[in-house]
C-alpha cells in the first residue's frame, strides 16, 4: 500500500521508508518503536523521521486515505 505518492502525502519530500516510519511513530499509545539501520545515513534518516510525529488530525487523514485503498 505504500507508494511514493503516499509518502509525499504523509510528509512532502520524505522517502517511502521515512514516511512509513513516521506514520508508525505517530500512532497514539505506541510507546516503543524498534529501529534498525544498515548505515549511519539510514539511522540519521530514521531519527529525523521519528523526531517530529504527525499531528493527530494528519494521521487521521493518512489512515482515511489508506482505508479507501
Amino acid at each position: 500500500m505504500a507508494t511514493p505518492e503516499l509518502a509525499d502525502y504523509i510528509r512532502p519530500g520524505s522517502t517511502l521508508a521515512a514516511a512509513c516510519l513516521l506514520a508508525a511513530v505517530s500512532c497514539p499509545s505506541l510507546d516503543v518503536v524498534l529501529l534498525s539501520a544498515s548505515t549511519p545515513e539510514h539511522w540519521a534518516a530514521a531519527q529525523e523521521a521519528a523526531a517530529a510525529p504527525l499531528a493527530p488530525d494528519q494521521l487521521r487523514k493518512v489512515t482515511d486515505v489508506l482505508a479507501q485503498g
